[in-house]
């Protein structure tokens, strides 16, 4: 009898319990700043880019042209949503892609294109705000957009740091813009300063994300295995030692098929972190 009066109080107990367990996990997807990050790229409006347009947009991104509002304002106000949506996401500090390298080469990486168009986006948005006299939300979005392009990387492979890569790069040239043409003040270069700082010395993980990039290449053949393993030692070493660029590119060339065209490229690898490297030290320096 007495178990069965203390079951409706376990039965309560139980259901507390999941209940908080489901809370939890829901507290915790919340925090996930992927999450907005894909609504972002649901909000995004980027149809009416012509293909001139599009040509333009990487030109200005690159820092090879200068931007001109009249062509560009109404793209960026129509996507205004969108680069809100990513910038509350940017101040999240747990970035899950949710990626399943069990497909191997296969996994999906559609989320790193969106990204790419999204942080583009974001630096013609910041230019937009300098132009008009918005330094406030200038400096906003690029203190988000560098957390943004930071995060494209986060657990990915190869592939996502290198657009990472150059959205960082983008949004390091927007910065010398607003520093040089608009002018800023103290508070507003602290804060584009620390959001530089929290990138550290090389702003990527260059190291994760070649080993993932390692680990969805699969091979039967011992052979063909083993050269695998032996490059993929000293492309990582290769990374911190850049002097042992000639000795990896050989061993690719030598490795047996068909590794020579399954592994990335090392000297475009290395040109890109160091270029990314010497930018954020300038960054820096302009900022100080």
């Amino acid at each position: 009898m007495r178990t069965l009066r203390l079951a409706p109080s376990v039965i309560l107990l139980m259901a507390v319990s999941l209940g908080s367990a489901f809370a939890q996990q829901e507290i915790k997807l919340g925090d996930n700043a992927a999450l907005r990050y894909w609504s972002a790229f649901a909000e995004m409006q980027d149809s009416a880019v012509t293909d001139q347009q599009a040509k333009e947009l990487n030109q200005i991104v690159a820092g090879t042209s200068p931007y001109d509002d009249l062509k560009f304002k109404e793209l960026v106000e129509k996507n205004r949503a969108a680069l809100d949506t990513m910038a509350r996401g940017s101040t999240l500090r747990k970035c899950d892609w949710g990626l399943d390298y069990d497909l191997g080469p296969d996994t999906p990486v559609e989320y790193v294109r969106k990204a790419l168009t999204l942080g583009r986006l974001n630096v013609l948005y910041a230019f937009h705000l300098s132009i008009t006299g918005e330094k406030d939300g200038a400096v906003r979005a690029l203190v988000a957009g560098l957390r943004f392009s930071r995060d494209v990387a986060n657990g990915g492979t190869l592939f996502a740091t290198l657009v990472a890569d150059r959205l960082i790069v983008a949004h390091l040239e927007a910065v010398a813009f607003v520093l040089h043409v608009e002018g800023l003040s103290a508070e507003q270069r602290s804060t584009l300063k620390n959001a530089v700082l929290q990138l550290g010395p090389e702003g990527l993980d260059w190291q994760s994300a070649m080993k993932l990039e390692f680990g969805v290449l699969h091979t039967p053949d011992s052979q063909v295995s083993a050269a695998l393993l032996r490059i993929r030692s000293t492309y990582l070493t290769a990374l911190e030692n850049p002097s042992l660029l000639p000795s990896l590119q050989k061993m690719i060339v030598n490795a047996p098929q068909p590794l020579p065209g399954m592994i990335p490229n090392p000297e475009r690898v290395l040109g890109a972190k160091k270029e990314l490297t010497d930018k954020l030290q300038k960054t820096r320096s302009m900022l100080q």
